[in-house]
C-alpha cells in the first residue's frame, strides 16, 4: 500500500497556486529591491550634499581665522602647529584620511598623526620636535605604519606610497 503523500503534478490546481504565489513574491522582493536601491543612492547624495556643506562652511567661516592668526606674529613652532591644522582641516574629506582611518589597518591616533606629517614631507625630526617625542619613537612609529600598510622591508618610500593613498 502506497503512503498517503501527495505528489501533485504540475498540472494541478494546488501547482498552479503555489507557482502563481511564487511569482508574485519574486515580483515584490524585486520591488523591494529596486526601492532599497533608490533610497541607497539618495542617501549616497545627501552624504554628498552634507560633505559639501561642512566644506562650504569650514573654507568660509574657518580658514579665513587661520589666515589671520597667521599674520599675528607666531613663534616657529606656533607657525607650524598652524600649519598643521589647517592642513588638516583641509584635508578633512580627503580620500587619505578616509582610507588611513578606516579598521582595515588598526592605526593608531599617534600613527595616523605620524602618517600625515609624512604624507605632508615632515622629516622624522621634525616630526619628533612637533610630537615633543624622540627620534626613535617616530622611527619606531614610521616602522609600524609600513608593516600595517604591507610594505614590510621593501625598497619603498613611505612618503611616496602615502601620497599614492587618493
Amino acid at each position: 500500500m502506497k503512503s498517503p503523500v501527495s505528489n501533485e503534478s504540475p498540472k494541478t490546481p494546488g501547482a498552479k497556486r503555489t507557482d502563481k504565489e511564487t511569482a508574485m513574491k519574486i515580483h515584490a522582493l524585486e520591488e523591494t529591491n529596486e526601492a532599497l536601491k533608490t533610497l541607497l543612492a539618495r542617501g549616497e547624495d545627501d552624504k554628498k550634499l552634507m560633505e559639501d556643506k561642512i566644506k562650504s562652511n569650514v573654507k568660509e567661516l574657518v580658514l579665513p581665522y587661520v589666515d589671520k592668526l597667521r599674520l599675528t606674529g607666531l613663534t616657529i613652532e606656533q607657525q607650524t602647529y598652524l600649519e598643521i591644522i589647517e592642513t588638516t582641516i583641509k584635508n578633512v574629506f580627503s580620500s587619505f584620511l578616509q582610507k588611513i582611518t578606516s579598521k582595515q589597518y588598526h592605526f593608531t591616533p599617534k600613527e595616523i598623526q605620524v602618517a600625515t606629517l609624512i604624507r605632508e614631507g615632515k622629516t622624522t625630526k621634525q616630526i619628533a620636535d612637533i610630537m615633543k617625542v624622540t627620534r626613535s619613537a617616530i622611527g619606531l612609529h614610521r616602522h609600524h605604519i609600513r608593516n600595517k600598510l604591507g610594505l614590510g622591508k621593501a625598497k619603498v618610500n613611505l612618503r611616496s606610497y602615502l601620497l599614492s593613498l587618493q
